[in-house]
């Protein structure tokens, strides 16, 4: 019977190590590790996390006599070990090199920063250390969700000046719900749209939808500056809503943008990013940096979660 192997993510890798043994036992063989960092831009933002690949046992098998415990062996202890080892035959080939690098210095903190272990193949290597290899930064961009449509269902699209409400009436008639479907709030009263900024506004526009059987666009406008970030972002996650985009205008500062962008991100989980101002700006892919998978480009669906 082939091992059964899955992927576990969290804020540090020794709280990784606690759920893993908490959950599976001391069987549990952590066979691959990597940092991965999201977002910022010359790493003004950014977030990180760790991602872990968990070996367990075939079901059914039992340690053989004599056999070493793999969770002893080949833990996430063992593995950084081997790393550190790595690293030495990497920077001194011929074996020349006195010492490993010290898991306290700043040489091995970067090779784990940019060390990735790759699990595609089908046997793992009874070393850990043939699994590891020095790339080039990988990012990794998930398919964004596409805007929920059911009935009452709430998706809130945050931006600046009035991005945000032309990205919501493009949703809104590409489900089918055309004008009744879209709301606003924050810095923004367009005179042809019903204003929703508090739970109860909120709760009428959902009731409508149910009612209806269309889903509201909820356009959160943060203003032309983007002052006063925290407060918004507060207002925003306090709305409650089923799905939560940003829009960033392409041909803005990226700077400017990952600063707001990242105080929502703050105060709530973003599902996806939109897309507006292609045209306008000979960089797009600016936008790339933000670490969000881009769901919707000037009033339609993305092709691909990120801009090539």
């Amino acid at each position: 019977m082939e091992p059964r192997r899955f992927q576990l993510e969290g804020p540090s890798i020794d709280a990784l190590k606690a759920q893993v043994l908490a959950e599976h036992g001391p069987r549990a063989r952590i066979i691959a590790a990597e940092k991965v960092t999201v977002g910022g831009i010359g790493g003004f933002l950014a977030r990180h996390h760790y991602e872990v690949t968990v070996q367990l046992p075939p079901r059914g098998r039992r340690r053989a006599p004599g056999e070493p415990d793999a969770h002893k062996d080949a833990g996430i202890a063992a593995l950084l070990d081997r790393a550190e080892q790595a690293e030495a035959r990497l920077q001194d080939p011929a074996g020349e090199r006195s010492a490993a690098v010290s898991t306290a210095s700043p040489a091995f903190a970067e090779l784990m920063d940019t060390l990735t272990f790759s699990t595609e193949t089908a046997d793992v290597p009874a070393d850990p250390v043939a699994l590891i290899s020095v790339p080039e930064p990988v990012q990794r961009v998930r398919s964004a969700p596409a805007p929920l449509s059911g009935a009452g269902d709430l998706v809130i699209v945050v931006g600046l000046g009035e991005d945000a409400l032309e990205v919501c009436r493009s949703m809104s008639r590409a489900v089918g719900a055309g004008a009744s479907g879209v709301r606003a709030a924050g810095l923004v009263t367009p005179d042809d749209v019903v204003m929703a900024g508090d739970r109860r506004a909120v709760a009428a526009a959902r009731a409508a939808g149910v009612m209806g059987g269309y889903g509201i666009f909820l356009a959160y406008s943060l203003g032309r500056g983007a002052t006063e970030l925290g407060r918004h972002a507060t207002l925003v996650a306090a709305l409650s809503a089923d799905q939560l985009w940003v829009v960033a205008d392409a041909g803005r500062k990226p700077d400017d943008t990952a600063a707001w962008v990242g105080a929502v991100r703050a105060a709530a989980n973003v599902d996806a990013l939109a897309v507006e101002g292609l045209e306008a700006t000979a960089t797009p892919q600016t936008v790339n940096a933000l670490g969000l998978s881009i769901g919707w480009l000037d009033g339609g669906p993305a092709p691909a979660p990120v801009l090539s």
